[in-house]
């Protein structure tokens, strides 16, 4: 029921007519992605480690039987009007069944320990999954508005660069250019060509990848919207943050568990040697046949036994020294791992920060050289028609314009995928964040 309906929403999304946007794309991705739906059967074995933990401190109870067929000749040393020869033969059987509480098994209280935090572990691994899954998503979402803005930038320098070919030609035909401003725009021409069939290529590829990722169809996603600002980070102050992602860092919270679960394996093996109590109780019954029964028939023998038992491990064969050495030196590497996290979550703390600012800043540059290069490009066009300028002049300016708009939009969508990224850093990016990203789209 659930596959279906899963095929019925793709289908629906998919269909040429509804446009996806940020959010819609991560639903449906968290519906089609194999490994994102992987981690969900992970977090779901993962925290089956708690029960585990939970039944080492509870009872088990064990059901026995046993049935055994016995044959003896009994031939004495000496005979007597006592003691002869004797034969017996017959068949028993019974059953058991025997409960086992621990007492004092300090072991076992860690190992509990260890697969509870296991379970925990298995929620942040999830948690880091879901954030790993919304940054794949953008990123694939994003690379497909870029691609296609590529094409878009191909297409415009290709339509300008046609005119200005046609214009040089028409102008040497007159003798009011030179044949150098011809192939000037003829070899512009063709490079433009070459360009717009890498852009188309790559378009397909992106598409194929964000269509593979989320189960919809690229040509139906939601574009950019110019009217929305950018702003830097809100509070603008690195120490702020910095805190932030050393206190709730979803990698920094993994590895600390990490290191809590190996600290649980030292303490395992260190006591593994110490003494054990377990409240044991047993009840049976047993059946022997006339064949070897004391009474000539069928005898039953009922029995039960409630016992304290004491057991201390003496000697493994060096098995138990030699895992605790293994698992302190794991603890050890795991304390060294949980740091290079800290410095390595630090560093991209930083990173994705001051991107975030540049991004903005960036963004607010690129606007002011659009306009330039609008300026640029009229006056231009105004320089050739009054002798000025020459055809060649007209095509870098417009090459500029059309550069500069890609750099824009190329601008705007990594500034929003660092904003992302600044809040995976922190542990903070789920759903309202692509939300804001969102208001950046229209339909």
């Amino acid at each position: 029921m659930k596959k279906t309906i899963l095929a019925f929403s793709l289908a629906v999304l998919s269909h040429s007519g509804f446009t996806a946007d940020l959010v819609a794309a991560w639903r449906a991705a968290q519906q089609y992605d194999a490994s994102f739906l992987a981690a969900r059967y992970a977090q779901t074995a993962g925290l089956e480690k708690a029960n585990q933990g939970q039944a080492l401190l509870l009872p088990s109870v064990t059901l026995g039987g046993n049935t055994t067929y016995s044959n003896t000749d009994f031939s004495p040393g000496k005979t007597s009007s006592t003691v002869k020869d004797t034969q017996s033969s017959g068949q028993a059987y019974g059953y058991s069944v025997t409960a086992t509480q621990p007492v004092y098994r300090v072991d076992a209280f860690a190992s509990a320990d260890q697969l509870k935090q296991q379970a925990k572990l298995a929620e942040v691994q999830f948690r880091v999954a879901e954030q790993d899954l919304i940054l794949r998503v953008a990123k694939a979402y994003f690379e497909v508005l870029a691609a296609d803005e590529k094409v878009a930038l191909a297409n415009a320098e290709k339509k300008a660069v046609g005119e200005q070919l046609a214009f040089a030609k028409k102008a040497f035909e007159v003798g009011v250019a030179t044949i150098a401003d011809t192939d000037e725009a003829q070899a512009a021409y063709d490079s433009i060509i070459a360009f717009e069939i890498q852009a188309k290529n790559d378009l397909q590829v992106k598409r194929n990848v964000f269509t593979l990722l989320t189960g919809i169809n690229a040509d139906s996603i939601a574009r950019l919207s110019e009217s929305i600002e950018p702003t830097e980070v809100e509070p603008n102050d690195l120490s702020v943050w910095l805190k932030k992602s050393s206190d709730t860092s979803l990698n920094i919270s993994s590895q600390l568990l990490q290191l809590d679960i190996a600290t649980r394996e030292v303490d395992k093996y260190r006591l593994e040697s110490t003494p054990k109590v377990d409240l044991v109780a047993n009840y049976g019954q047993n059946w022997d046949s006339s064949g070897i029964s004391r009474s000539g028939g069928l005898d039953q023998t009922n029995k039960a036994t409630i016992t304290l038992q004491l057991s201390i491990p003496l000697f493994t064969g060096g098995r138990r020294s030699s895992e605790l050495r293994e698992a302190a030196a794991k603890q050890s590497e795991q304390r060294e791992t949980l740091e290079a996290t800290r410095r390595n979550t630090e560093q991209l703390t930083t990173q994705t920060f001051l991107g975030v600012n540049a991004g903005a800043a960036q963004i607010s540059a690129l606007e002011q050289v659009l306009k330039s290069s609008k300026s640029l490009l009229a006056s231009s066009k105004l320089g050739r028609d009054v002798g000025v300028r020459t055809t060649v002049d007209v095509l870098n300016a417009e090459k500029k314009l059309f550069n500069t708009r890609y750099d824009l939009t190329v601008a705007r969508y990594t500034y929003l995928y660092t904003r992302l990224q600044l809040a995976a850093v922190v542990g903070d990016l789920d759903e309202k964040d692509l939300r804001s990203v969102n208001r950046w789209l229209v339909n």
